[in-house]
């Protein structure tokens, strides 16, 4: 992920800890189960070992009197309970993360969908989809195995040394330091760890991204033959990946390393201290076992803890991807609540409009106005580059503008909520997105609610029944995934249908009817006669009858408009425009109409 998008690199393992536990506010009553669960899960193990131990030193000191099947029947309800709140530790514990992950989630498509689509200027599709997944798959770590673990190894560890110190405090002491001492090993690589899971991530998330970009464009790959090519990219991603978390692996390793051979350390300590202490008397001999069992328990719910801060960098790494995208701060901002009182125009005014993508780049569009009236039809004309795509993305809000203003019946759309821009435009687009469900359904995303006779007539306007009715299972024939087992010209008219569904009073085109042939060409352009009646029609024009049909057309080049009027007016009276249409066209320069 590109640290341009928030440049909070250097946020620090706390605050993104505590970003995290945030989180966890909603499900307190579910931690806390899981967390007394977890408890109690030790408890019982630890008694289970205890009382077995115990029974070892009455029977070395053969000192055990006849209550056998009594200590028996203990130790039976003692795994019994055992097994259970383990049971409970495990449940309610990933219950928790789940509903966590499932929340971050939702909250990460909402912070996609409020600065879209500007933040993939910074990212790639395929790299945000790894932070949508497979990032927030690596918080089940923290939620499910983390968090409520150490706060069970603290109790779990402070209830031993309590029943250590009544045996002897200096045991305790002794146990006490050394689980500092194995509490520090992960801390003395904290750094080298957040380096490489940071490495591991971002190289993973450009794996991901290099697959994705392969799966999407495989026609064009296999059609210009350029799959050595792409393997060579893949293959070179795969590889720093692979690199990257090698020496994560061997990080990991050491890491691991040091801290069994401080816990078997440890355990000899104890277990010298331990024998020590029985040989001068001061604790009894049947205490000896508990004592080296009760040693060994305190270090294993902190080994298990401290196992698992190896793995700190790559949560820390994931947790700040996610953050990067939930703080990424939006491109527009709009009104919670309408300023705007009486019933919206829809006449639509570019004033004196500037607009560049990054801030350090020259503007896309620079001092453009005109206007669309009322029920009029106005095409944006000019080469690739002059701005038009632009002037759509800036009227639909994509984006806002640097200086000027659009309005929509004299209220800039600045001034609008949401809902009053969405309700009023509707877009019909050259790359036309069908989803991966039904054509009623992609028909449908118009109007959600729509009932199954307005989907159908809406498809008749736009000249899509016929071919629809012509699948086995018609309108509930599925379209593949962006809309694959359809035709171009197929795509155009359901897209044209879902705007005939959606009805609003302004209609935006962006080049509908390029790359045709004659014959869908000819029932989208009858279509679009259809969907432009009575609305007032912003278009991108590219094919000669599209210009022909509209009532004025905007000239653009280099990001400026420069010139305006009909068709007709501006071959006798334009410049730039004749020289464009005679370029485009194969037209004579001195072309006085066609």
């Amino acid at each position: 992920m590109d640290s341009t998008i928030t440049n909070k690199k250097g946020r620090t393992r706390s605050i993104g800890f505590i970003k995290l536990l945030k989180y966890l506010k909603s499900y307190r009553k579910g931690l806390g189960l899981a967390v007394t669960s977890g408890v109690l899960h030790h408890v019982f193990a630890i008694s289970t070992s205890v009382v077995c131990a115990y029974i070892v030193g009455l029977i070395a000191r053969d000192n055990l009197s006849g209550n056998g099947a009594a200590i028996l029947m203990i130790l039976g309800v003692l795994v019994v309970l055992r097994t259970l709140m383990y049971y409970g530790e495990m449940w309610f514990a990933h219950e928790v993360a789940y509903r966590i992950l499932a929340d971050f989630r939702i909250a990460l498509y909402n912070a996609v969908e409020r600065v879209s689509p500007g933040i993939l200027l910074n990212m790639r599709s395929g790299q945000l989809a790894s932070t949508l997944m497979s990032d927030v798959e690596v918080l089940e770590w923290f939620f499910a195995h983390t968090f409520g673990n150490m706060i069970v190894a603290s109790i779990v560890t402070t209830i031993v040394l309590c029943f250590l110190a009544a045996l002897n405090i200096y045991l305790a002491i002794i146990i006490l330091f050394l689980i500092i001492i194995i509490l520090s090993i992960p801390l003395l690589l904290q750094k080298k760890a957040d380096e490489q899971g940071r490495d591991v991530r971002d190289k993973l998330s450009d794996a991901n991204a290099e697959a994705v970009e392969g799966i999407q464009g495989l026609r064009e790959i296999l059609a210009l033959n350029y799959k050595k090519g792409f393997m060579k990219k893949m293959y070179n991603s795969i590889d720093k990946l692979s690199n990257s978390q090698i020496t994560y692996g061997k990080r990991l390793g050491l890491e691991g390393s040091l801290l069994h051979i401080a816990v078997g350390l440890a355990m000899i300590s104890i277990l010298t201290m331990s024998a020590f202490l029985v040989y001068e008397g001061v604790l009894a001999f049947e205490w000896f076992t508990v004592a080296v069992i009760l040693g060994g328990y305190s270090f294993g719910p902190i080994m298990e803890i401290s196992s698992m801060a190896r793995n700190f960098g790559i949560i820390l790494a994931s947790s700040n991807r996610v953050f990067e995208v939930l703080e990424s701060k939006s491109l527009v901002e709009y009104k919670e609540t309408s300023t705007i009182k009486g019933k919206f125009k829809s006449d639509i005014l570019f004033d004196n409009v500037s607009f560049s993508y990054k801030e350090d780049n020259n503007n896309a569009v620079d001092a453009v106005s005109f206007q669309v009236y009322e029920g009029e039809t106005v095409a944006l004309v000019g080469h690739s580059g002059a701005g038009k795509s632009t002037c759509i993305n800036l009227l639909l809000r994509f984006w806002d503008v640097k200086t000027g203003a659009i309005k929509i019946g004299s209220h800039d759309i600045r001034d609008m909520t949401q809902e009053e821009l969405r309700s009023m435009t509707c877009a019909v687009l050259q790359d036309v997105y069908l989803f991966h469900t039904t054509i009623g359904e992609n028909i449908r995303l118009g109007k959600p609610e729509a009932t199954d006779e307005e989907v159908e007539n809406a498809a008749k306007l736009a000249f899509a029944h016929e071919f629809i009715s012509g699948f086995p299972k018609g309108y509930d024939t599925k379209t593949g995934e962006r809309g694959v087992q359809l035709s171009g010209g197929q795509k155009q008219r359901i897209s044209i249908a879902r705007a005939l569904l959606k009805d609003t009073p302004i209609l935006i085109m962006d080049e509908a009817v390029s790359n045709l042939d004659s014959e869908n060409e000819q029932a989208i352009q009858q279509a679009l006669e259809r969907l432009r009646r009575g609305r007032t029609t912003l278009i991108i024009a590219h094919r000669l009858s599209t210009i022909l049909s509209a009532d004025r057309l905007v000239v653009m080049k280099n990001g400026k408009v420069v010139e305006t009027g009909t068709h007709e007016d501006l071959l006798k009276e334009g410049k730039y425009y004749k020289e464009l249409i005679a370029s485009q066209y194969s037209l004579p320069t001195d072309v006085k109409e066609i």
